[in-house]
């Protein structure tokens, strides 16, 4: 990942909301080329509710997630209820970090949003603890999450 986007990643307290978007932008557009797609093509969404649900995942990310663990999420859109969502994902989120064992993907319904999350164990470094992706309700999640992964693991190789 680029320092940068790192850099943009770890400072997400008391960022204006073009910063916040800039930051989602950044880390999905890395993300995406690398698989050599575009967001457009696979229905991302950056709209002024995503970048705020995503925000707030990535800030309880950053403050209560270990290092050497990302977590993966999509999230259908339209996000209605964007207060409840953040804070029901945050406690599935927090469990399933606290889990032992293999469980590392659910895929549930948070207030009528489809939502998948991966939880990923990887070496240390300035990895971020939540990448997230909100897309139009007819895109499959799974590329999305395979991808992320993929682009993760291989930033951990360099």
């Amino acid at each position: 990942m680029s320092a940068a986007v790192s850099a943009r990643a770890s400072s997400r307290r008391n960022a204006s909301p073009s910063r916040l978007a800039n930051t989602e932008k950044d880390i999905a557009g890395e993300v995406l080329r690398f698989g050599g797609l575009s967001g457009a093509k696979l229905g991302l969404r950056f709209d002024r509710v995503v970048v705020r649900v995503l925000g707030r995942l990535r800030g309880f990310a950053e403050a209560q997630i270990p290092d050497g663990t990302t977590f993966l999420v999509t999230i259908s859109a339209p996000i209605l209820t964007p207060g409840k969502t953040a804070g029901a994902l945050e406690h599935e989120i927090m469990a399933m970090a606290l889990a032992s064992g293999p469980l590392a993907e659910r895929a549930l319904t948070v207030h009528g949003n489809r939502v998948r999350v991966r939880r990923i164990r990887h070496a240390h470094g300035r990895k971020p603890k939540l990448i997230g992706f909100v897309h139009n309700p007819d895109a499959a999640p799974q590329p999305l999450l395979d991808l992320a992964e993929r682009w993760l693991r291989a930033e951990a190789a360099d």
